[in-house]
């Protein structure tokens, strides 16, 4: 494809081109790189139906003053593009960063069965144009794209938190090939992140089909990505400082270890849950314990055990916890019932909630007090 009057433009490393397109050589020359958590590819949140219909429906109103100024936001790699003049050539088809609903909204008006609809898009087809801004990267899904979709879905629009959790672990994973990175609140969620997609797709795990991906719509599964990983945020941090031996920076070897300490740190903690209470696992939707609320006052209460713990071993920190973890459930009189949704731990689902459930698996606090709160 090649681009008549396109303007080049420098920020920081990146170069960018601005040029416009017809409808129907937008339609001919895009691919959406869409997001598979299973195998680790692309970074674009499936199309939301709902979405696109609702800009087909705008775009097919009466009258024909129905605009969509914002630019498209594509990519190719460098070696597909050449620049003389004004003069821009594309050699495959651009990856589209931002703006797959209003192109899919065409496609809706292009293909469906309404004829008010697709009398529209012959008009669109005949003279609507797109602004688009295409940025330039040296591969396929770098970094560039995955961090200009994510500070545009962040703002305003707001991408999917879970999808935005596993692109960023996704980019680390990257780096880390690259060099070493530092040790921040960012790396830890990270990790954090990390692990729980190994959980999620790990056919043996507990925790394999019950964690809700970045690239699955709607709310099946009884916890996200996301919240899994803010849960875990503490419990990894605290291992990763132990695997690097109080360095500030980890290696890919490092983030590696530490993703497999606290996987099997999870599985073998949660093994000893679904013992304890193995109704919540046979109907987990009627139970809070696999959701957001179980996941943050289980973990909780497994980091308390940690901190009663003096050594920079983290198997032997991890052994330990375990053991002191299984006497605070062997000890409780905590049962299913008040793991119920809509049962008395159900007005807990905060900071201080899980505090207080996690006083009563140690022991610290009775049920009965619980009335009173």
């Amino acid at each position: 494809m090649t681009i008549h009057n396109a303007i080049s433009v420098e920020q920081g490393c990146c170069t960018m081109y601005i040029f416009k397109l017809s409808t129907e050589d937008l339609l001919s020359n895009y691919i959406i790189s869409n997001y598979d958590s299973v195998r680790e590819t692309g970074y674009q949140r499936p199309p939301v139906e709902s979405h696109y219909k609702k800009i087909a429906r705008y775009l097919a109103a009466a009258g024909s003053g129905q605009i969509l100024p914002m630019s498209i936001i594509a990519a190719a790699t460098r070696e597909d593009i050449s620049y003389q003049g004004n003069e821009l050539t594309i050699e495959g088809r651009l990856r589209i960063v931002d703006g797959q609903h209003r192109i899919k909204a065409i496609e809706y008006l292009r293909d469906g069965k309404n004829p008010k609809y697709n009398d529209k898009y012959k008009e669109l087809a005949n003279d609507y144009e797109f602004p688009v801004i295409l940025l330039t990267a040296d591969e396929t899904d770098s970094a560039l794209e995955m961090d200009t979709f994510i500070n545009i879905n962040s703002k305003g629009k707001r991408v999917s938190i879970n999808l935005a959790k596993e692109l960023c672990e996704k980019k680390m994973q990257a780096d880390l090939t690259k060099h070493e990175i530092g040790l921040n609140s960012d790396t830890y969620e990270n990790l954090a992140t990390q692990v729980v997609k190994l959980l999620a797709h790990d056919k043996a795990s507990l925790w394999y089909e019950r964690i809700q991906m970045g690239d699955e719509l709607g709310f099946q599964k009884p916890v996200s990505v996301g919240t899994f990983a803010r849960s875990l945020r503490r419990l990894t941090s605290w291992i990763a400082d132990m695997v690097v031996e109080g360095a500030r920076v980890i290696s890919e070897e490092e983030a590696g270890k530490t993703a497999d300490l606290t996987k099997r740190a999870v599985e073998r903690l949660w093994r000893t849950v679904q013992g304890r209470w193995p109704e919540c696992f046979e109907e987990p939707k009627q139970y809070n314990l696999l959701k957001g609320l179980g996941v943050s006052v289980i973990h909780r209460l497994f980091e308390s055990c940690i901190g009663e713990i003096r050594s920079s071993d983290p198997e032997k920190v991890l052994e330990d916890a375990q053991e002191a973890f299984e006497r605070y459930l062997d000890r409780t009189d905590v049962e299913a019932e008040e793991w119920m949704v809509g049962g008395i731990f159900t007005g807990f689902s905060s900071e201080q909630g899980y505090g207080i459930i996690m006083n009563i698996l140690r022991g610290e606090k009775k049920l009965s007090e619980l009335d009173d709160q």
